[in-house]
């Protein structure tokens, strides 16, 4: 989200083999501030909840040597790299389907179609209603947003990678080209022309590349059926669609018709290069179609790149210094101590009673929401193994007694609380290194134009082994510990976000439960997140 590419992209879909001679890793952050720099968004959470997390680095097996060319920024590079970890994290909530329903880019179904002797069957995308030229089908996925930096000089190359992935607790790719992770993958280069937000940050083709890849065998979601199409061919040659960027809104793109389309065809995408007039007519017919929901996307990237934007303006110790006032606490509630100075973290034991939190979990446990993927082989959708954590919405109606003990110790109102979410972590599950905010305003998890004050959660059983929760900027470690509660905040009152609580939690060994929550500086006033909308869980009122 390069005017260069334009006649070349047609944005067309690549099925990349990842190329042996680089070895693709998962590698952690080795310091405080490229860990900070380091976030995404996480798509697990049902109606509430986001989290910014560690992206995975991946690089060539080859140690980078510092390169003394004028054309190499690392302050731009830096801005880039926060710039595509902020537009996953908005794209990846856009594509919810609980929070985002792009009922206008809906005009197609997967289906199945019989082979030739009817042995065997094969997936095809089939138009739902009629389509004129030059409007949406539906749009392609972002599974994983990443950015290629290409830095040369007289002497020596140097390419570097950083990808951000949906998979909350799974490697991006293996670390072995011999592993069947590193297998196909469909990869789209997305070119970036003035028009769209983030041009001034990655516009540059010399020295940027962002790229989206989409996983095949993830669950189809519709609306999001881009890249799942056939593509034209010596045998199929006849075409009916394009992959663009959506003007203003990239990096999400959308599969656009290059002419009319009936009800029951099939939808195949084009694998030749269109000219520039027609991309340019296609694009122009998107926008003049699709005005008021583009805006609405387009305010989304623009802030994800203001607010990278902005960042940079500080350095990381500067911004630290700079932090504060935070959230104020009810110092006067039983129990509440400060395990940790600067920044503050609070603990209160016995928050929750042992009954509370026995319920609780006899309340949320029929309803948990497990991850899910499509299993190829069997077309039926199993549990996701690399992302087996399940939750919860849990409403105020049904915890009064909880909800009076959380809006007492945070001075808040219960109308400023995200809805309260149950998690369960089994065995070997973990939550990677993540942040709860993002400086400035954002309208999410119901609330607009506000901001993350305080994280507050709870323990509701005890756990004798692994699943602690780890703070490794400041090097605290807290083990679970059932009804304790553990408050810290992501942002100050300037809305400003402190690094320094990044989080996780860590692999579980024995089961953990907990309950948790957000306080924010305003209301919760979307009706989509409305109390009144969640389903009921029991008639057990805590």
């Amino acid at each position: 989200m390069i005017s260069d590419l334009t006649t070349i992209f047609c944005c067309v879909i690549i099925i990349a083999v990842l190329n042996s001679k680089l070895i693709f890793t998962a590698q952690a952050l080795a310091t405080p501030a490229a860990r900070r720099k380091a976030a995404r968004k996480s798509s697990s959470g049902g109606g509430g909840g986001f989290a910014k997390k560690k992206s995975l680095a991946i690089t060539a097996p080859q140690k980078h040597q510092p390169i003394n060319d004028v054309n190499y920024d690392n302050q731009n590079d830096e801005v880039a790299k926060r710039a595509v970890s902020n537009l996953f994290s908005v794209c990846a909530h856009i594509q919810d389907p609980k929070l985002y329903q792009p009922k206008w880019a809906d005009a197609c179904v997967q289906e199945q179609q019989s082979e030739g002797d009817g042995s065997s069957k094969i997936a095809a995308v089939i138009a739902n209603r009629n389509v004129a030229r030059g409007q949406v089908l539906t749009l392609f996925p972002i599974h994983t947003l990443g950015l290629r930096t290409l830095r040369q000089n007289e002497s020596m190359k140097d390419t570097e990678f950083v990808a951000y992935d949906q998979d909350t607790d799974g490697e991006l790719i293996a670390s072995s080209g011999n592993d069947q992770k590193a297998g196909l993958r469909l990869k789209l280069n997305i070119p970036l022309d003035k028009s769209q937000p983030a041009y001034t940050l990655l516009g540059d083709p010399k020295r940027y590349v962002l790229f989206s890849m989409f996983f095949p065998e993830k669950q189809p979601i519709s609306g999001w059926l881009g890249g799942r199409m056939k593509a034209a061919s010596s045998q199929n040659s006849e075409s009916n669609c394009i992959t663009l960027p959506l003007p203003g809104a990239a990096p999400l793109c959308a599969v656009v018709a290059t002419k009319d389309v009936t009800e029951g065809e099939e939808i195949i995408q084009t694998m030749q290069p269109l000219k520039p007039a027609v991309i340019e007519g296609l694009k122009e017919s998107v926008a003049r179609e699709y005005r008021r929901e583009l805006a609405t996307l387009q305010m989304y990237i623009e802030a994800a790149c203001e607010t990278a934007q902005s960042s940079a303006v500080e350095s990381d110790s500067k911004s630290e210094q700079q932090l504060g006032p935070f959230h104020q606490l009810n110092q006067q509630y039983p129990g509440l101590k400060q395990i940790h100075k600067d920044p503050e973290i609070y603990s209160i034991d016995n928050f929750l009673t042992d009954d509370e939190c026995d319920r609780l979990i006899a309340k949320s446990q029929p309803h948990l929401v497990p991850c899910l993927v499509k299993n190829d082989k069997t077309g039926k959708p199993e549990q996701d193994p690399v992302r087996t954590s399940t939750n919860t919405n849990v409403p105020q109606s049904e915890v009064p007694s909880i909800v009076e003990k959380i809006t007492n110790v945070a001075k808040c109102n219960a109308d400023q609380l995200e809805i309260l979410q149950v998690l369960n972590y089994k065995k070997g599950q973990e939550f990677i290194p993540h942040t709860d905010g993002f400086s400035g305003k954002f309208d999410a998890c119901g609330f607009e134009q506000a901001s993350r004050q305080a994280t507050i959660f709870c323990y509701l059983n005890d756990v004798a082994e692994g699943g602690p929760t780890n703070f490794p900027e400041i090097g605290l470690s807290i083990q679970p510990k059932k009804g304790t509660a553990v408050i810290h905040f992501p942002a100050d009152l300037e809305l400003r976000e402190d690094t320094r609580t990044l989080h996780q939690g860590s692999p579980a060994i024995d089961e953990k439960w907990l309950l948790t929550t957000w306080v924010w500086n305003r209301p919760r006033s979307d009706e989509m997140y409305a109390e009144s909308k969640l389903p009921s869980l029991s008639s057990d009122i805590i």
